[in-house]
């Protein structure tokens, strides 16, 4: 009875927060429009019906668009994610061959285990070798050129390689190559191996990286949703004082300019990332 209520409780809380936030993107749609149409429009009435006409419609829109877009990102986010994480438990793995092996017979019962690699003999005779590098490296031309030596005595028709990350440079030097060769870096590794056999290593580790600040990470700051209410007020501040001054122009285009921002700051997915946390 205690979990079904708290069930509720919670699914209730969560509709009460949707629609608050639902009603705030709504006022500032609507002051957005109301503040450019009473420059052009004088009956005051007029203004407020199309502004609302307006903000519905645009309102429905967006909501559709940014729910799609949301739910795209966030698997994207969590794949990326999984795929370090991945990559990062299995780097630390003594055994992670072992792993390869079993992924590859799911296929290719004619499946070897090497020192460091797989050999792979299809069922027309061809063969292709499975290298995992398992370290955090980038892979060099050095390293191709060793894995090359390594397996030449295969004759193998195909190498693929999957690493941490590799140098841009090698997709254009593989090619110098007479056997193909492809490389895999992490995020390669997750979505045509571990997806596409529908096997994957298990997370036993978790990473956590350090970044600089980029751009991008001060754009996401000036654009995050604490930074709306600053945005909003002074909007509101330079509004209100287009009342009382002949020239008004530039402060509808100011305020109009700084509730975009209020809004973009709002509702925008990539500034303002959601991170749920069981409390018990």
């Amino acid at each position: 009875m205690v979990k079904n209520y708290s069930f509720v409780n919670n699914y209730l809380m969560n509709k009460f927060l949707f629609i608050i936030q639902l009603l705030i993107k709504a006022f500032l749609i609507f002051l957005i429009f109301f503040v450019w149409l009473k420059f052009f429009v004088y009956k005051l009435w007029v203004v407020i019906i199309i502004s609302l006409i307006c903000t519905f419609v645009i309102l429905c829109f967006s909501t559709l668009l940014l729910t799609k877009n949301q739910k795209k990102k966030y698997l994207k986010q969590k794949e990326k994610e999984d795929a370090q994480d991945m990559f990062f438990s299995i780097a630390n793995d003594r055994s992670y061959l072992t792993f390869y092996e079993e992924l590859c017979k799911l296929r290719h019962s004619n499946t070897k285990k090497k020192k460091k690699y797989l050999l792979i003999t299809h069922q027309d005779s061809s063969k292709t070798i499975l290298y995992p590098i398992n370290n955090y490296k980038e892979v060099s031309i050095d390293d191709i050129k060793t894995i090359f030596l390594e397996t030449e005595k295969e004759q193998a028709n195909k190498i693929v390689i999957c690493c941490n990350e590799y140098d841009k440079k090698l997709i254009s030097f593989i090619k110098n190559y007479s056997i193909e060769i492809s490389i895999l870096d992490k995020y390669d590794t997750y979505m045509m191996l571990y997806q596409e056999y529908d096997y994957y290593p298990k997370i036993t580790m978790r990473t956590t990286e350090t970044k600089k600040l980029t751009f991008k990470e001060l754009i996401s700051y000036s654009f995050n949703r604490s930074r709306a209410k600053g945005y909003l007020i002074a909007s509101l501040f330079i509004f209100l004082t287009s009342f009382f001054v002949k020239i008004s122009l530039y402060y509808c285009i100011f305020s109009s300019l700084l509730l975009l921002l209020a809004l973009i700051s709002y509702i925008n997915p990539k500034c303002n990332i959601n991170t749920k946390k069981e409390i018990i």
